[in-house]
């Protein structure tokens, strides 16, 4: 059985509430029984599309109302425009069209109201017969409930009696249960005991354990901190050592420059009193400022090396 909604003619949707009905409004609607009676959701199905079509068509009477009046509008400018306007014929003929225009409007109008008043008649009838079909199955079915109450209350009776041995069964195992429960729960209490001294000397043997350890890391680690200062002290001294000579050496190699300096200046100074006084003063390429220069090299060098060491 399908409960889909199909289309009629026009586009609108109808309901098929009993297999593929086609014409669901040509005569009475059929449903299919259920125990209370008809099928609640299709006699629901029916009556919501009948009252969707009525809505339709109260909609489309508004339209085409709202249409009329709209053109009505129109037609009483076009006409005032007239009594206003110099070309009376042109006039005069538009509010002749205009006037056919909404006649034929409202003509058109009246049709629809007409089919609407007769689709809803129509399918005010056919709810009607649907109701009353309806009662007549519900009457049907209150009659069939009572019968089936009445074997229900004999069956019932029978129950009562299964039940009430089932009850006195229940009371029996019950009350073992009870006494097995109690059992188990003096049994877990005790394994709980149990549980809790064995737990609490695992705490004092973990916490015992952790003491130790902490102390032995704290004594290793202040060995480690012992040997390293001695690492470090010995490590400073052999750098104050290497310092010391580096500087001590720094200050001889100086003394030495410094030496050789003061002896190439002498040098210098007696090359300059051994030689005529030139006419011209030019310094030779070759003289005594390259030597200097040569010099001044090599005491950069051996800075640069000593800085180096």
């Amino acid at each position: 059985m399908t409960l889909e909604l199909e289309a009629t003619a026009d586009g609108r949707p109808r309901p098929n509430v009993a297999g593929d009905l086609a014409d669901v409004l040509d005569a009475a609607p059929m449903f299919s029984r259920a125990v209370g009676g008809y099928d609640r959701f299709q006699v629901d199905t029916y009556v919501r599309w009948a009252e969707d079509e009525l809505a339709t068509a109260d909609r489309e009477r508004e339209h085409l109302m709202t249409l009329h009046l709209r053109t009505q509008a129109e037609l009483d400018e076009a006409r005032q425009r007239l009594s206003h306007s110099a070309g009376g014929d042109e006039l005069l003929q538009l509010s002749h069209r205009i006037g056919t225009m909404l006649a034929a409007a409202a003509d058109q109008a009246e049709g629809i109201r007409a089919e609407a008043r007769a689709d809803r008649a129509a399918t005010a009838a056919a709810a009607r017969r649907a109701l009353a079909r309806a009662e007549h199955v519900l009457a049907d079915a209150e009659a069939t409930g009572r019968r089936l109450v009445d074997r229900a209350t004999a069956a019932a009776t029978g129950v009562t009696a299964d039940a009430a041995r089932a009850l006195a069964d229940a009371d029996a195992v019950r009350s073992a249960a009870r006494a097995e429960a109690a059992a188990c729960r003096a049994e877990l209490r005790l394994l709980a005991e149990r549980a809790a001294a064995d737990a609490d000397a695992v705490r004092r043997r973990a916490g015992e354990d952790a003491a130790a350890a902490l102390r032995q890391a704290r004594q290793e680690v202040v060995g480690l901190l012992g040997t390293a200062r001695d690492q470090r002290r010995r490590a400073d001294d052999a750098a104050a050592a290497v310092r010391d000579r580096l500087d001590r050496e720094a200050a001889g190699r100086r003394a030495g420059l410094l030496a050789e300096i003061a002896g190439l200046e002498q040098r210098r100074a007696a090359l300059r009193a051994e030689l005529p006084a030139p006419s011209v003063a030019s310094p030779p390429p070759g003289g005594p400022a390259a030597a200097l220069r040569r010099v001044a090299e090599r005491v950069r060098g051996r800075r640069a090396s000593l800085h180096a060491s």
